[in-house]
């Protein structure tokens, strides 16, 4: 059978009318779950882009181990599997992450690949462009990193029609790819698109669906932590978010239309997703902060994610019961025939989606490195911390150390049972942990952490057993005083 696996980056589930959203419109995405089985309790592991990718391309959870990084050397990857079957794969992306230092891997075993140039911070053109924003130098911290703006600028300042964007872009060449690929038989498609992450800046059409009476400052890159946006401009940064929803939804119906028109829709399964979420305004934050600027949480608006699968064949149905994005490695091997390898963390969906038959899972785990670990069962949401204002010690486990961010090693390589393993420290500051009835409470608002004690232990000993079911180091369970 043929795979498309379509990731959108940041997409946010409560923004699609498929898991309730009643004011952005997303009528492909809503036809596509109306034929598929729709995930209702879908979770990230690994946090955020580049770590949540690792779980999906090997099946294996990363955040307890080590942090944003490679794909290791000799480990085992779908495409990779897909290569050694002797079967055509493709990649499609504008997500620059996928080449950059510390992490530019993760295309190698691809049979092709399409990477279009110019999303965000991508190092791509350094032509002496105007800066077309006009903001005074001391509130451009406001809307992007520093350094960051005028690279943006120089690299979006060729866009004039919808289709020169590269969202748009990206799944034109996958439409392209369909048409001249359609004949190979068990063909993998992935196609990676940066959209709707920030910056939030879709063309005029999809501002005006959601934002037409703004007349404040354009803010379309707001730096993560803390929110400092007035109500109005808060308003509109999710209009424009909403309008990037929308204009993503519009191109992924182009390549649903294809796969009709085509003739490959009952021989082709398909995937939506998304890495994680994007904060607006939300427990007082914006974007995805880490903890060295606010509070890091992984509340439901980020940490619960989208998960449509279409299969020929199977009955539409909306399932409860956790599932993650490590779950996709051994789904798509059993949906291509491939063998699933014996050492990841995922478990196979293809039953759910046939039978309605969920992964007997009694907890998810999800984190960033180095921070909390995040545990839910689907009822009850517990961010644990490590008790005191240090978070180490903290090992990196890894062939390699860390290159991205700002860890430093502060010892030797050293040699354990459960591999190579670097001492680092980084500097990072201390959320709380917290405990949500999120059944009755999914805005996560009441903190019952020191009223619900038989909950606590219960999760607790939980994430304990299941952090030894995936051979984690016992000094990941010792720094949070498991």
């Amino acid at each position: 059978m043929n795979t498309i696996v379509v990731l959108m980056d940041s997409l946010r589930r409560d923004f699609l009318s498929c898991y309730g959203n009643d004011w952005v419109l997303t009528p492909n995405v809503a036809h596509f779950a109306a034929r598929s089985t729709v995930f209702e309790q879908a979770y990230v592991g690994s946090y955020p882009c580049m770590p949540a990718r690792r779980d999906l391309w090997t099946g294996r959870l990363e955040f307890p181990f080590r942090g944003w990084g490679p794909l290791e050397p000799g480990e085992t990857e779908i495409a990779a599997l897909v290569k050694g079957a002797g079967r055509t794969s493709m990649l499609i992306t504008d997500h620059y992450h996928l080449w950059e230092r510390g992490s530019g891997n993760y295309h190698f075993s691809f049979g092709g690949v399409e990477f279009i140039r110019g999303q965000e911070n991508d190092a791509w053109l350094t032509d002496p462009t105007p800066v077309y924003y006009p903001a005074a130098p001391e509130k451009l911290a406001r809307h992007a990193r520093p350094g960051s703006w005028e690279r943006y600028c120089r690299n979006s300042a060729h866009l004039d029609n919808e289709e020169d964007y590269c969202g748009a872009q990206v799944f034109q060449q996958a439409v392209k790819w369909l048409e001249a690929n359609r004949t190979h038989k068990d063909f993998f498609l992935m196609i990676d698109s940066f959209d709707p992450h920030e910056p939030f800046n879709p063309p005029k059409p999809y501002i005006d669906l959601y934002a037409q009476d703004y007349q404040g400052e354009r803010v379309i890159w707001p730096t993560y932590g803390w929110c400092n946006l007035s109500p109005e401009e808060l308003a509109y940064v999710k209009a424009l978010y909403a309008g990037k929803v929308t204009m993503a939804d519009h191109w992924f119906g182009r390549l649903l239309d294809k796969v009709d028109e085509l003739g490959l829709t009952e021989e082709t399964a398909i995937i939506l997703t998304s890495d994680h979420g994007h904060l607006f305004g939300e427990h007082g934050l914006i974007g995805k902060p880490w903890s060295a600027i606010a509070d890091s949480n992984l509340y439901e608006e980020l940490a619960r994610i989208p998960l449509i699968i279409y299969y020929p064949g199977a009955a539409p149905r909306r399932l409860n019961g956790l599932v993650q994005l490590l779950d996709l490695f051994p789904t798509l091997c059993q949906i291509m025939g491939l063998s699933v390898p014996g050492n990841i963390h995922g478990q196979s969906l293809l039953p759910a989606i046939q039978q309605g038959v969920v992964p007997d899972r009694s907890v998810a785990l999800f984190g960033r490195y180095g921070e909390a670990l995040n545990v839910t069962d689907g009822e009850w949401s517990l961010f644990l911390w490590p008790s005191g204002e240090s978070n180490e010690p903290l090992y990196w486990y890894s062939t390699q150390p860390p290159v991205y961010g700002k860890l430093q090693v502060t010892g030797p390589l050293e040699a354990s049972s459960w591999g190579w393993r670097y001492p680092v420290s980084v500097a990072r500051g201390q959320s709380s942990s917290a405990l949500y009835h999120i059944a009755t409470d999914p805005g996560q608002r009441v903190n019952l952490y020191d009223r619900k004690p038989q909950e606590l232990t219960r999760l607790i000993k939980a994430a304990k057993e299941h952090l030894k079911s995936i051979g984690a180091p016992p000094e990941i369970a010792e720094r949070l005083g498991l």
